[in-house]
């Protein structure tokens, strides 16, 4: 069973369909890039379009107290957010791709271009989602907008009943 939020599944979607056109391109002789790099496609779908999707902030006026209320996105596959797939994709791709890497010749030199490619691409996910996090906090819309504690007011509220007043409550009862 697939939980998702929002556009999450997008992130699967996008793995399998790359996973499927890879495997109808490559030769059988090269199934580890038939994994790899699906991967990092996903990886790099999941991160561009998590971080656009989950920053965007929605803001509406409430018409009676005139607060402003934010919503952000939230689009989640397996509760996990879709810019950090994008890591766990790409670190998948560097698993399979560490254990070919004693191929020789030209599919060495293919290896270590994609590993180099997956190490640079986590480290910057890492840092982009490191500014990401830290202007949310700072940015002036994502303020904490809690109320202040509320002032306790010992003075004794009436209840007005005038709507009941005039009402016959006999009814409601069973006759």
């Amino acid at each position: 069973m697939i939980v998702w939020s929002g556009r999450g599944f997008l992130s699967v979607v996008v793995l399998f369909i790359a996973l499927f056109s890879c495997i109808s391109i490559f030769p059988k002789s090269q199934t580890d890039l038939c994994f790899v790099i699906p991967a990092f496609i996903a990886g790099i779908f999941s991160f561009v379009f998590g971080v656009k999707w989950n920053t965007t902030l929605k803001v509406f006026i409430d018409k009676e107290t005139g607060k402003e209320i934010n919503f952000k996105n939230n689009h989640s596959l397996f509760w996990i957010k879709m810019e950090y797939w994008g890591i766990i994709f790409t670190a998948f791709g560097l698993v399979i791709l560490a254990q070919n890497l004693d191929k020789t010749g030209t599919e060495f030199y293919v290896n270590t271009f994609l590993f180099a490619f997956g190490i640079i691409s986590i480290v910057f996910y890492g840092i982009s989602l490191f500014k990401i996090k830290s202007s949310v906090t700072e940015g002036s819309q994502f303020k904490n907008t809690a109320p202040a504690a509320p002032k306790l007011n010992f003075v004794k509220e009436e209840i007005v009943n005038t709507k009941f007043e005039n009402e016959d409550h006999n009814q409601y009862l069973p006759k």
